[in-house]
C-alpha cells in the first residue's frame, strides 16, 4: 500500500529526539523549533512522559468513557487550576479539530441557529465543519462547503456588530493569536466588542486556543491578555 502523497516531503528522516533536538538516519542533529507542529511542547523524550506513558500502558491502555476513569476528573482539576477555568467543564475529545467541531455543534444545540462567524486566515481544522470555518479555498471540499459560515475581516468591531445584530448567528470562533494567518492578533478592543455583542444577541463566543494555548504566548491561553472570557475554549497541542 502507498502512502496518500498530503504534502512535498524534506527530504531528512527524523528517527529520535531528546529535549528540544532531533536527529535524522544520518546522524545529523538539529535545534527542533518545530516540536512535531506544537504537539510536543514539552520536549522529546521528556523522563516524566515517558515513565508515566510507559506505566499507564502496561497497566492499562484503553477503556470506554463509560465507565469511571479518575484520570479524567485529574487532568480537569489540573487543567482547571493552572488555566484559571475551574468553574468551567472540561469535555476530552481527541483533536484540535474535533474540538473545534464540538464546540460549533454544542453552541448550534444551545440557540437553534447555524450561521457562524469566522475571520479571514482563520484556521481551524480540516474536518467538516472545522475546515469551513477555516478561511481557505484550497482546502474546503464541495461537500463542506454548506454556506454556514461569513468570514469578516480580523478587528473590525463594525462588520461584526452588524451581522450579529441580525440575529441569526450561532457562534463567533476565534483564535486567541491567528498561527497559519500568519501571527495576526486581535485586538483587546475587538475581543471585548465581541464578548459584548455576543451577550446582546446570545450568540456563542468561541476561543479557538488549539495553537496558541498551553502557554505558548505567555499567559496560559492568549486571550487572557484581552481580559475576555469566552463561553468555550478549544484547546490541544499541548
Amino acid at each position: 500500500m502507498k502512502l496518500f502523497d498530503v504534502y512535498p516531503l524534506f527530504d531528512v528522516n527524523i528517527v529520535k529526539g531528546k529535549g528540544c533536538h532531533v536527529w535524522d538516519d544520518k546522524g545529523q542533529e538539529y535545534l527542533d523549533l518545530y516540536g512535531g507542529h506544537a504537539v510536543i511542547s514539552i520536549g522529546h523524550a521528556h523522563p516524566h512522559y515517558v515513565e508515566t506513558i510507559s506505566k499507564q500502558v502496561a497497566t492499562l491502555g484503553f477503556y470506554s468513557n463509560s465507565v469511571i476513569n479518575k484520570l479524567q476528573q485529574e487532568v480537569a482539576d489540573r487543567l482547571g487550576a493552572i488555566s484559571g477555568y475551574d468553574d468551567y467543564q472540561l469535555f476530552l475529545i481527541n483533536s484540535g479539530a474535533e474540538a473545534n467541531e464540538n464546540a460549533l455543534k454544542l453552541a448550534s444545540f444551545y440557540n437553534g441557529r447555524t450561521r457562524v462567524i469566522s475571520f479571514a486566515k482563520a484556521f481551524h481544522g480540516r474536518t467538516s465543519l472545522a475546515v469551513e470555518v477555516t478561511n481557505n479555498p484550497k482546502i474546503i471540499a464541495p461537500i463542506n462547503d454548506n454556506g454556514h459560515v461569513t468570514y469578516l475581516p480580523l478587528n473590525n468591531t463594525e462588520a461584526l456588530k452588524a451581522e450579529l445584530a441580525k440575529g441569526d448567528v450561532c457562534a463567533v470562533i476565534i483564535e486567541g493569536i491567528q498561527g497559519v494567518g500568519g501571527i495576526q492578533l486581535p485586538t483587546t478592543e475587538f475581543m471585548k466588542a465581541i464578548r459584548q455583542a455576543c451577550d446582546e444577541t446570545n450568540t456563542v463566543m468561541i476561543l479557538d486556543e488549539i495553537q496558541s494555548g498551553y502557554g505558548r504566548s505567555g499567559k496560559f491561553f492568549a486571550h487572557q491578555y484581552n481580559d475576555v472570557r469566552p463561553d468555550m475554549i478549544t484547546v490541544a497541542k499541548g
